[in-house]
């Protein structure tokens, strides 16, 4: 089960062990130990790709805010269930800051 994230979570990407590529701006990853494969859309690879770098819950939604002109509380409820899910898939780190 995924840990409720906070704002001052830190999160980095996980991809030692996924296969990916880009097709048409969404990311395709593949995983040979988990057997999974994983179709990111535009807004999903974008997330990916703020993760390079460890970056609170706080930042990505900034960003993301500042990208898509959303309220930065609709973009939270928007992307916590979404990273949860790379959490849970174990894509994602989650740290305590």
């Amino acid at each position: 089960m995924a840990k409720d994230l906070t704002a001052t979570d830190i999160l980095v990407r996980k991809d030692e062990d996924l296969m990916t590529t880009c097709v048409d701006g969404e990311l395709i990853g593949m995983s040979v130990e988990r057997g999974a494969c994983y179709g990111l859309n535009a807004v999903g690879t974008e997330i990916w790709n703020l993760l390079a770098e460890p970056r609170s819950l706080d930042s990505v939604c900034r960003e993301l805010a500042a990208r898509y002109a959303v309220e930065p509380e609709q973009c939270r409820r928007d992307v916590v269930p979404y990273l949860q899910t790379l959490q849970e898939e174990g894509l994602v780190s989650v740290s305590g800051r």
